[in-house]
């Protein structure tokens, strides 16, 4: 394989810093875990937000959508910067970053300081995004890669529910500025950590650097695998070197555009406005703040238990299964809640709990299939050579997905119709739809395996 100068110097030596697997993952992780805190932390900061600076329900779902705006400029920047740099120096980028997004947040003295550190905020998780899937889904080995791939969304749940615990012990203080400002704890972990990491083998050997490649790997397989994997790698790479623009002339073009409708319907299925709006949407249910506070720790703790058991399940059932039926579930909870909004409507009765049991059964049921899955699978289905960029567009979509949602659902939850629950519930059927007729299983599979199986345009089951 020819070399390719990257400026660095050679290796000293072909044997590679052996770290724990546990600590790589983790490290490797971790800033999905910021990524989750903010989410979690502008739910129930927003309810003392909106009557400090007297916001609209416009300008509260520009708050919401402005992350989705940043999260797409990270995710261009990392699709861009994700071969030449690698993924651990992208995953360090990505923390000096959030570090400027909270202090921004932090010290926001009105609406459009605050849309700022949203920007901001959303310009590191749009980086993590990108390469932390990516690395994760490099870095292990086959028969382990959906419970690692996991990982992401079990720091995203985690992250979510330490940020909704942090807005109930600060929130009889009001402290929705120390909301902001704990962030910055995980940010130096994981800027610091970060070195720890080894870099992924298949990047190494796009880079040229062979012996470090086959030292990385020497941790992961056998001896008498050790050359077969890495000749499997290098002919991955040599045989996919074509322009994008010619990708869709290939094999790649329904990979591609399955990958974008994948990470476009993760978002259609209306989960972040779910994260973003639950003090909101309970409130509008007639529960108090601290009664709605306590609910969402309720959410966040579902979202949690049910990460860990998709972690322990996704390479045994498959992600077809999980994400197939997952998305019909969804799609009955937020019927109901659309039922019940446009008929009794919600109130701290009977509906209301019903209203809590349905938003408990989407959230479950998200953690446990798409929220896990999709992230793994579109690592898996992209092929080396375009991973990096490719994730990178890929999320593009994601997120104009999520700004258009979150610009626009605290206006129509405003106005009692259901109508938001009712396009999530749609959304959940189509993506149903799209899993069963086009999704491959790539359960059990290496990265070259399924690059070979897509290509061949053996795309389905």
């Amino acid at each position: 394989m020819t070399h390719v100068d990257t400026g660095a110097p050679p290796a000293p030596s072909p044997t590679a810093r052996r770290v724990a697997p546990g600590v790589i993952y983790f490290f490797g992780a971790l800033g999905a875990l910021i990524w989750g805190y903010d989410n979690g932390v502008l739910a129930g900061a927003l309810l003392f937000i909106e009557p400090q600076f007297s916001m609209t329900p416009t300008e509260i779902g520009l708050v919401g959508s402005f992350l989705s705006i940043g999260s797409a400029l990270g995710a261009v920047t990392s699709g861009l910067l994700a071969n030449p740099l690698g993924r651990k120096r992208l995953i360090f980028i990505a923390s000096l970053v959030f570090a400027v997004g909270i202090a921004l947040a932090t010290f926001a003295s009105g609406v459009p300081m605050l849309m700022l550190a949203r920007l901001v905020l959303g310009l590191g998780i749009g980086l993590v995004a990108v390469s932390i899937p990516v690395y994760l889904a490099e870095i292990s080995p086959a028969g382990v890669r959906g419970r690692i791939g996991s990982l992401t969304q079990l720091m995203i749940a985690s992250g979510i529910l330490l940020g909704y615990i942090g807005n109930l012990a600060l929130s009889p203080f009001g402290a929705w500025r120390l909301m902001f400002a704990v962030m910055i704890v995980p940010t130096i972990v994981l800027a610091i950590g970060v070195w720890v990491l080894p870099e992924s083998p298949r990047w190494l050997l796009r880079k040229g650097r062979l012996d470090e490649a086959r030292a990385q790997l020497a941790q992961q397989v056998d001896a008498e695998e050790l050359e077969r994997t890495v000749s499997e790698m290098q002919e991955s790479l040599a045989t996919r070197r074509l322009p994008l623009r010619q990708a869709f002339a290939t094999g790649l073009g329904k990979i591609i555009v399955l990958a974008i409708a994948l990470e476009m319907l993760t978002q259609l299925l209306g989960i972040n406005t779910i994260v973003y709006y639950a003090p909101s949407i309970l409130k509008s249910m007639g529960f108090s703040d601290h009664a709605a506070l306590v609910n969402t720790i309720g959410f966040g703790v579902v979202s949690v238990v049910f990460t860990v058991i998709a972690g322990r399940v996704i390479d045994r059932l498959g992600r077809r299964f999980l994400m197939g039926f997952g998305a019909l579930i969804m799609a009955a909870a937020m019927i109901t809640m659309a039922t019940l909004s446009a008929t009794i409507g919600f109130t701290v009765g009977v509906s209301g709990i019903i209203g809590i049991i349905a938003l408990c059964v989407f959230k479950a049921t998200y953690s446990l299939s798409w929220g896990t899955a999709t992230r793994i699978v579109v690592s898996e289905l992209l092929p080396t050579r375009i991973r990096g960029s490719m994730q990178g567009i890929a999320q593009i979509f994601n997120y104009a997905a999520t700004f258009v949602l979150s610009l626009t659902f605290p206006i129509l939850l405003a106005t009692g119709s259901g109508l938001a629950f009712a396009i999530f519930g749609c959304m959940g059927i189509l993506a149903s739809i799209v899993v069963f007729l086009f999704l491959p299983e790539t359960k059990g599979k290496t990265l070259e395996e399924i690059e070979a199986q897509v290509t061949a345009r053996k795309v389905g089951r």
